[in-house]
């Protein structure tokens, strides 16, 4: 039976097997940070790690503790059975739909940090069991792979039927459940681990600015533009009533939300768009459907090839990370016989991903307090952050255990702060560094880091934690002090 489908669907099957081989290669020659972070997280949970952030969501480190490759197997496998389910729905060819996702931006994008393609992949199979009351679930996990895809809550909204609704939203809310009572139990608040996401990624990152990019918006649809943008004139084209147009409504729907939340986040990452391949791929088969055989085949091998070009330059001029100048680190700071000591460093996922414990740096004004305390501090040149790090008249007046073209060990060797496990939030690790810095105590409650401006809904999730419908005494945030 699996034979006769996989002879059945062989373009499917070989566009599976190319894509997966390469999201391994790409894994294996790239050291990413977000990869890496995750992973420390799922050592972390099954007992041989020291490291753990909690904004992280659950759903890769849980997966990853199965392995890394397996994880991307299994990824790149849902994301093919999502996207037959999804064109079958949608009553779409799905090789050619298939092919359509699989673009230059999706393949380099889908894996590199480990969450992309396996959101894009629940979002899929939440549009095509649209309609049944359980499908709410599928946007529920996703969620839980990528905290931002809760932008995507208002397709919920998307049926005629309130009891439907109704039903959709508590099968939405439902796979939160476990991850807030997980929260709450070690933490003490049921939105931990969401708030911290928010605070570091959105919060205070406020002077972290880019500017929106509509370079980062074509690269996005790559050569699929003249097609998509064909596509989307034939769908306005032929628009019928709303209730016959379900699947357009929701595509044109995540491509203004995609568009938007890149837009809305002060770091415009290209990667921040990569939801956007969903009604990029959808329109541009629209476009498609409409030509005529001769121009229909002529146009597809002319934007395959071109979209192989693109791939294969994207990821010849990549500039994968290599795990060596971080393991020469370790090496140098076991040659000193330090690794035993406490290290703080811009680097520390990596290293903690690499066996050696690791926490993040400290404050520019605490560098030399972390010092006399025993720690060793650890900076790569090759990371921006943080600023004065590249600053090297400001490091030279610091005691200097090693130093090279790539990196710089600061300590004193007679001086050794054992190591400890690092599983603080990131509001906690600011709290106590601003608390150092200014003797000021910031407000680290999430309800009111996330709320501070609503007193309702501060009190209402103060209640949700047991804490009495209340707002919280202390009003300080600590915005302005919140730059290392």
């Amino acid at each position: 039976m699996a034979l006769q489908w996989i002879f059945k669907n062989k373009l499917l099957v070989i566009l599976f097997a190319l894509s997966t081989a390469f999201f391994v290669y790409q894994h294996f020659v790239n050291f990413s940070w977000d990869f890496a972070t995750y992973e420390d997280n799922a050592r972390y949970w099954a007992g041989q790690g020291s490291y753990y952030e909690p904004g992280r969501p659950p759903l890769v480190p849980l997966m990853l503790m199965g392995g890394e490759y397996l994880f991307i197997v299994l990824s790149s496998l849902l994301f093919l059975y999502a996207t037959i389910k999804l064109a079958d729905a949608m009553k779409l060819r799905r090789e050619v739909f298939y092919l359509l996702l699989l673009s230059p931006f999706v393949l380099f994008f889908g894996l590199i940090n480990g969450t992309e393609l396996l959101s894009l992949a629940l979002l899929e199979l939440f549009l095509a069991l649209m309609g049944k009351r359980y499908s709410g679930t599928f946007l529920g996990i996703a969620c839980l792979a990528r905290y931002n895809f809760v932008i995507f809550a208002p397709l919920l909204l998307a049926d005629k039927n309130p009891k439907k609704i109704a039903l959709n939203i508590m099968f939405f809310v439902l796979p939160f459940l476990p991850w807030f009572l997980y929260n709450f139990y070690t933490t003490g608040n049921a939105f931990t681990s969401m708030v911290d996401s928010y605070a570091i990624n959105v919060k205070f990152r406020y002077y972290f600015t880019q500017p929106f990019s509509v370079m980062h918006l074509v690269t996005a649809i790559t050569f699929l533009l003249p097609v998509f943008a064909y596509g989307l004139f034939i769908v306005a084209k032929r628009w019928k009533r709303l209730t016959k147009e379900k699947y357009n409504i929701l595509m044109l729907a995540i491509m203004i939300l995609s568009i938007y939340l890149y837009s809305s986040t002060f770091s415009k990452e290209l990667r921040y768009l990569f939801p956007l391949a969903l009604p990029v791929a959808y329109f541009s088969y629209r476009g498609f459907d409409s030509l005529r055989k001769k121009p229909k085949t002529f146009l597809l091998t002319i934007i395959i090839a071109l979209n192989l070009v693109l791939f294969v330059t994207m990821n010849i001029s990549a500039n994968y990370e290599s795990k060596d100048k971080y393991a020469d680190a370790i090496n140098v700071l076991r040659a000193n016989s330090i690794e035993n000591c406490s290290l703080m460093t811009n680097a520390w996922s990596l290293i903690n991903y690499l066996g050696m414990p690791a926490e993040p740096f400290p404050r520019k004004e605490l560098v030399q307090h972390s010092i006399d305390e025993g720690n060793f501090i650890l900076f790569f040149y090759s990371i921006g952050e943080p600023d004065w790090a590249q600053n090297r008249t400001f490091m030279e007046q610091y005691k200097t255990v090693y130093e090279s073209k790539e990196f710089i060990i600061l300590g004193n060797a007679s001086r050794c702060m054992p190591q400890e496990k690092v599983n603080q939030t990131y509001l906690s690790m600011l709290h106590d560094k601003i608390f150092l810095v200014y003797n000021v105590s910031i407000n680290t409650n999430p309800c009111f880091v996330m709320f501070s401006g609503n007193s309702f809904l501060e009190s209402s999730c103060n209640f949700v934690n047991m804490k009495g419908f209340v707002t919280d005494e202390n009003r300080i945030t600590g915005l302005e002090m919140v730059r290392d």
